[in-house]
């Protein structure tokens, strides 16, 4: 009896030492992954908090162009003259985006805060067109009949956005090197667009140059709205990952708008303005794809080195108003404010 009872509790105790050995296997060490009996990949609760402090440096060009004139270039058989639009396109640009998160402790959720700089500039000019043939015409001052010949132009546009965001996200990983963050929250933008360009000649008597149109355009919005989003990374090894972003948002706010237009000093036809004021709705997309490499200085400190590529695009976000000649009605028209290039990120992380 003795021997039978000492074989059942050498049976239970070799059970719970299985049953304790089980548990620490699934119990994991902070930041390891954990495999619960369903078979779903998880972060296993950090103890304490995890502050990330990011820094990007932005090279980027926009898309969005001005087209300041036409250029004749010839007449076709039927007497019509053909002419080859000109637009000046925002030249690369420096900016940068600082952005600070906290993963609370105790759980994989964290808390985002960021801030983007651009300023995106450019000018062109053409200067002696000569002949009456290859006028330049200049935007919003087509069939103006007593507007003096114009043969120079000077165009510049200049675009600023101030950007932010304040989303939470969850961290997931899927096997042992896939890992995803879903996040949500709100996002304001300011986008500040300027458009100008200065026509002259060379007056007939005097032969002095002259100013024979000023053309002025400015288009801002201010807006906010919900974002959502991913984040995704693959880890390859030795430190290195592949990383990727897409995100999106829908922003409602107010978009101010002002048109001028000087057929200066030798015409007759009178200064023209106009202003506008109204809601708008801007939708914005952003995707980014890069190569992240991964230093730890201790088990409290690492440094994130990413190199990649930016997309970014703000749907309608600048208001185009044209003046026909005449000023018997006039046009709304929109175009995005989108733009694209080379980044390089740090990130601190502290536990």
């Amino acid at each position: 009896m003795k021997g039978i009872i000492f074989k059942m509790s050498k049976k239970i105790t070799l059970a719970l030492a299985m049953i304790g050995l089980s548990s620490t296997a699934l119990a994991g060490a902070p930041g390891n992954n954990v495999v619960p009996p369903s078979g779903i990949t998880l972060i296993a609760p950090v103890s304490t908090g995890n502050w990330n402090i990011g820094l990007e440096a932005l090279y980027m060009q926009s898309d969005t162009n001005f087209q300041y004139a036409s250029l004749p270039v010839g007449i076709n058989e039927d007497g019509e003259i053909q002419t080859n639009n000109q637009t000046v396109n925002s030249d690369w640009n420096w900016g940068g985006e600082v952005d600070v998160s906290y993963i609370f402790p105790g759980s994989a959720r964290d808390i985002s805060g960021s801030y983007t700089y651009l300023n995106q500039d450019g000018s062109e000019s053409i200067t002696d067109v000569p002949g009456p043939t290859t006028k330049i015409i200049g935007v919003g001052l087509t069939g103006i009949p007593d507007l003096p010949l114009t043969t120079g132009v000077d165009a510049d546009v200049d675009q600023t956005l101030n950007a932010a965001t304040l989303t939470v996200g969850q961290f997931v990983t899927v096997g042992n090197r896939v890992g995803l963050h879903p996040f949500g929250g709100l996002q304001f933008a300011d986008i500040d667009t300027r458009n100008q360009a200065r026509y002259d000649a060379v007056a007939p008597i005097s032969g002095q140059e002259v100013l024979t149109g000023n053309y002025n355009a400015s288009s801002e919005f201010e807006g906010i709205g919900p974002r959502a989003g991913m984040d995704a990374h693959v880890l390859i090894g030795c430190g290195f990952s592949l990383v990727g972003t897409m995100a999106g948002a829908l922003l409602v706010g107010n978009m101010d708008s002002n048109f001028n237009i000087d057929e200066g000093a030798l015409a007759a036809t009178p200064f023209k303005s106009k202003d506008d004021s109204y809601t708008a709705i801007v939708p914005e997309l952003d995707a980014k794809v890069g190569l992240n490499y991964m230093y730890a200085f201790n088990p409290a400190t690492s440094m994130d080195v990413q190199l990649g590529y930016e997309v970014v695009d703000y749907f309608n976000a600048e208001n185009n108003d044209f003046i026909d000649s005449f000023a018997v009605n006039s046009v709304n028209s929109s175009s995005d404010f989108n733009y694209n290039g080379p980044y390089l990120r740090l990130q601190l992380n502290v536990v």
